[in-house]
């Protein structure tokens, strides 16, 4: 586990990399007390397959916390992005769409 890339109310996210692989993760860990919300978040990103949508892998369960092993996507989020550049082209705002579109169908 590297450095933490995100926050959350009951989380923290960070990246990792499974030993002797240059793959990386987004490795999230959620405090215990959420483990009914986190199941079913498990549940729905378990049924999604899309490559427009966010891969989950696994979870995992340890004495304080539960992980889940989710797909790393280098750029971040797009809150993220919007938040840095305040503003992008219509172009981007165009392939976004079409993204999102694509995964809810």
């Amino acid at each position: 586990i590297y450095e933490a890339i995100g926050r959350g109310k009951h989380s923290v996210v960070y990246k990792g990399r499974k030993k002797k692989t240059i793959t990386y993760y987004a490795i999230k860990s959620v405090e215990k007390s959420q483990k009914p919300r986190v199941l079913q978040e498990v549940r729905t990103m378990h049924a999604l397959d899309s490559r427009n949508i966010l891969k989950f892998y696994a979870w995992y369960e340890t004495t304080n916390h539960l992980w889940l092993i989710l797909e790393y996507c280098v750029g971040g989020d797009l809150m993220s992005l919007l938040r840095q550049d305040m503003r992008l082209p219509e172009s981007s705002m165009h392939d976004f769409g079409r993204d999102l579109v694509t995964a809810l169908h």
